[in-house]
């Protein structure tokens, strides 16, 4: 059993971690799969392209999931009656203070080394031979990005993901007091978000306990990880990918991004890809600002004020329809605009650039959420005036995509007149 921390302040700080761990595990998986060709794409026959369609609906599943998580952290921060944590550190992150085992934290195209730093992310807590393996891609990762060298990072308390849940939920069970069944009605539950497995209030430690069960087994599959967990999907994928398989792939699955692309000079570091091609930048700086603005939406919907259930309903549908109606088709096109010059024969990517906070949008709720459909009407029109200059074969895509992305500012502006 692992030790529980001394404080409140302690745990919810560990819950901070988990949330961005979550977080930002959920944008690593999901640039991958948005890198992943499709059907329709060059060079790509249709065996080929249900393949890497299996191979997309796989990492998706794992990152809708880890979305699941995020949101269950965000719930045991609300019952300590802490505020919610939708903030992470931008990429790439050269040593991650998430793990021990020194894994970065980038956004890469889909390939074998991906997807095998994807399943040491997910290894059991249990020693296995993932402990090895894993220690040997961490090493070959850091020779890799030797650029990252000079940027230190702190070593965690915990080996594993599932050990820094552990200590958490031992946190839970050592010190019940410190959860608040008052906050139960600013949780978000099934009644806001269709979670499965479903979810109710956190109000005991047994109930933190059973969220926390669900979320390792989820991602390590402890102790049966080869059924369904993440690092089953992941260790069967490199498998796949393995160039002494029986059958070896005989097509690259993927569009040759940059890896960590930056549309903000601001936030380039060691190991950024900064996108000047003015095309990809606008895209890119448009997909930013929609992420934020679902970010703030979902914080919003975590630290209601005087919101009723009806309009906290509204900002929860908001909030999960900017994945698939704009996050998801703009991260992709992105994956397909070039890069520029400095980068040749290299396609651009989503960056999920973040500022270095996300603020919560305040005032009542007839104002907040009239705010945030001001911002998003104010996101269409610029997409439209961006859309000007997307060439020719991906437009229609694109064109498409804004056409959806109205339909989504009347989920704000229906329930409240906008402010002047």
């Amino acid at each position: 059993m692992d030790p529980p921390v001394g404080s409140k302040t302690e745990l919810v700080g560990l819950l901070r971690q988990a949330a961005e761990l979550e977080h930002g595990l959920c944008c690593q998986y999901l640039y991958a799969a948005f890198t992943l060709k499709a059907a329709g794409d060059a060079g790509v026959t249709p065996s080929q392209a249900e393949l890497t369609r299996h191979w997309q609906q796989q990492i998706s599943r794992v990152a809708i999931q880890e979305m699941y998580h995020l949101l269950l952290a965000n719930d045991m921060l609300v019952a300590l009656d802490a505020p919610p944590h939708f903030w992470r550190p931008n990429f790439p992150e050269p040593r991650s203070h998430y793990s021990e085992i020194g894994l970065p934290s980038v956004l890469a195209p889909f390939d074998r080394a991906t997807a095998t730093r994807f399943m040491c992310w997910e290894k059991p807590e249990e020693p296995g031979w993932w402990d090895g393996y894993c220690q040997n891609v961490s090493a070959a990762e850091t020779e890799r990005l030797a650029a990252f060298a000079d940027i230190a990072t702190a070593i965690p308390a915990y080996r594993t993901i599932g050990q820094l849940y552990g200590i958490i939920e031992a946190s839970f069970q050592a010190h019940p007091e410190w959860i608040d069944p008052a906050q139960a009605p600013r949780q978000v539950t099934t009644e806001y978000v269709p979670f499965t497995p479903k979810v109710k209030p956190i109000t005991t430690a047994a109930d933190a306990s059973r969220y926390i069960e669900i979320i390792v087994e989820e991602g390590e599959g402890t102790p049966n990880w080869d059924t369904k967990s993440h690092f089953a999907y992941y260790h069967q994928i490199v498998n796949e990918l393995n160039p002494q398989a029986p059958h070896p792939l005989s097509f690259v699955p993927s569009w040759p991004t940059v890896e960590n692309p930056v549309y903000d000079p601001a936030d380039a570091r060691p190991g950024s890809s900064l996108i000047e091609d003015p095309v990809a930048a606008a895209v890119g700086r448009l997909f930013n600002d929609l992420y934020v603005l679902m970010l703030q939406t979902l914080m919003r919907l975590f630290e209601p004020d005087d919101e009723t259930p009806a309009e906290r309903r509204a900002l929860a549908d908001a909030a999960l329809a900017v994945m698939p109606l704009g996050i998801k088709p703009l991260g992709i096109l992105l994956t397909r605009l070039p890069a520029g010059t400095k980068f040749p024969g290299l396609f651009a990517g989503p960056s999920f650039e973040l500022p270095t906070s996300v603020p919560r949008v305040e005032g009542d709720a007839a104002f907040a959420i009239g705010i945030l459909g001001v911002r998003m009407h104010e996101l269409v029109t610029r997409a439209r005036i961006v859309g000007l200059h997307v060439p020719p074969p991906l437009r229609y895509a694109y064109d498409e995509t804004v056409a959806r992305l109205e339909t989504l500012v009347p989920l704000f502006t229906g329930l409240v007149a906008a402010p002047s």
